[in-house]
């Protein structure tokens, strides 16, 4: 039984083995066929491609802008500043004809000093001692003369004697006019605004200022501009608002670079180009010198002029223009300026009355 059931399962295996060699040629045919309809048949197995779907039409944002129309009104221009107090009369003193070693300097600032007085003086050496010998020589030189005169002298003993008081006072003068120029005495009443800061030794200039005086009984206002298109429209006798001490005053333009005289000194004409001098009524009292008070000068003024805001002028290259809205669309356009404050512009020509300005925003 067993040797049986060994062969028929023997036998069995063969038939197994026999139909799997038979079927393999089968199984490589058909995988090839099956490769070659797919390379035909553009890999018909995958799946399908969807056609693209086209974006949403989107409407674009519209752009917001802010649009003025312009308009007719009236505008005016100011000049507005700081004024300092400054003295109508003040006075630089310095040495005209040579300089020399600083002997001293006798008053500081703030000082209250009187026409006359002795400010500063320059190392003279003794010439103070010959001053005082050349008064004696001169003294005996009267006396010898008087005695020749009294005693009838001759005539060329009179002269003799004349000629030497003539001598001796002429050196006396010359050595007066030494001594007078080595100092430096206040030409006016005052208060010393300015000491130069020198030491006893140090050599003074010709011509350097040393000490400023100023008669604070007349006190001005002054104001200083940056550059000198800001207060060329001012003239003389404008009237001007003043604020001092957060109390309100009045006052006028008693100078400006309109009626200032030329000069040749150049330092002397820039200066006056850009500054002005006012005056203050009813002053108050306690002001000092270098105390300041804020200024207000009405300058011109349009009536019915078309005015834009200042935001609403473009510029470049000193050409001036403004964007219009045309339609739905930006337009520029060259304007003609004329006033200009600090919000607003008056608008010469270029542009008409009603039309929609787009902010420079």
């Amino acid at each position: 039984m067993s040797s049986h059931w060994r062969m028929e399962k023997l036998y069995r295996k063969r038939l197994t083995i026999n139909k799997r060699r038979r079927l393999l040629p089968n199984a490589c045919c058909v995988a090839v066929a099956l490769a070659a309809t797919l390379l035909f048949s553009g890999c018909g197995l995958l799946p399908v491609e969807q056609e693209a779907l086209q974006p949403p039409l989107v409407q674009p944002a519209q752009e917001k802008l802010d649009i003025v129309k312009a308009s007719r009104g009236m505008i005016q221009t100011y000049l507005k500043g700081t004024a300092h107090f400054v003295s109508s009369s003040a006075e630089n003193l310095s040495f005209k004809d040579s300089g020399g070693r600083l002997k001293s300097i006798n008053v500081t600032v703030g000082q209250e000093v009187k026409a006359g007085d002795l400010l500063v003086e320059q190392e003279t050496g003794d010439l103070d001692l010959q001053v005082g010998l050349q008064r004696l020589n001169l003294e005996r030189a009267q006396l010898l003369f008087k005695q020749a005169y009294d005693a009838e002298a001759s005539q060329i003993d009179l002269r003799l004697r004349e000629i030497d008081l003539e001598r001796e006072k002429m050196s006396l003068q010359s050595m007066e006019t030494r001594l007078q120029k080595s100092r430096l005495y206040a030409s006016i009443s005052g208060t010393v605004t300015f000491v130069e800061t020198m030491n006893a030794g140090d050599f003074v200039n010709a011509y350097q200022s040393i000490v400023t005086i100023a008669d604070t009984s007349r006190m001005q206002l002054s104001y200083v501009a940056a550059d000198m298109k800001e207060v060329h429209p001012v003239e003389a006798g404008m009237p001007v608002n003043l604020k001092y001490k957060g109390t309100a005053y009045t006052g006028k333009v008693l100078q400006a670079p309109s009626n200032v005289p030329v000069t040749a000194n150049n330092s002397k004409m820039e200066r006056n180009a850009v500054t002005l001098y006012m005056s203050m009524d009813n002053k108050p009292d306690g002001i000092n010198i270098g105390d300041s008070a804020e200024l207000m000068i009405e300058l011109q003024k349009r009536e019915n002029a078309i005015i834009l805001p200042r935001s609403a002028i473009r510029s470049y290259m000193g050409r001036y223009y403004v964007q219009v809205l045309d339609g739905e669309r930006r337009k520029e356009v060259d304007i003609e300026v004329g006033l200009i404050t600090p919000t607003e512009a008056e608008v010469v020509k270029g542009l008409e009355e009603g039309q929609q300005v787009i902010l420079n925003n």
